[in-house]
């Protein structure tokens, strides 16, 4: 696997982003994000490992932005 691509539909969209572009920086990814009409689509691109860890952290972060 060398992305996970997801659509979010809840709060705090900014905030989501965010966090994700600035874990990016440090695991060697890259964040795409696609706005909807309600919501976004978000692509974090890079290495296995990475991604599967990011897998697990994007879970952790909408439930704490309160999705």
């Amino acid at each position: 696997m060398s992305s996970y691509e997801f659509a979010y539909y809840g709060r705090n969209i900014q905030s989501l982003e965010d966090t994700i572009a600035s874990w990016c920086l440090g695991h060697d990814c890259r964040l795409e994000t696609t706005t909807l009409l309600d919501g976004a689509r978000l692509r974090i691109s890079g290495p296995d490992d990475t991604i599967r860890e990011a897998i697990r952290m994007v879970r952790a972060w909408i439930r704490r932005c309160g999705a």
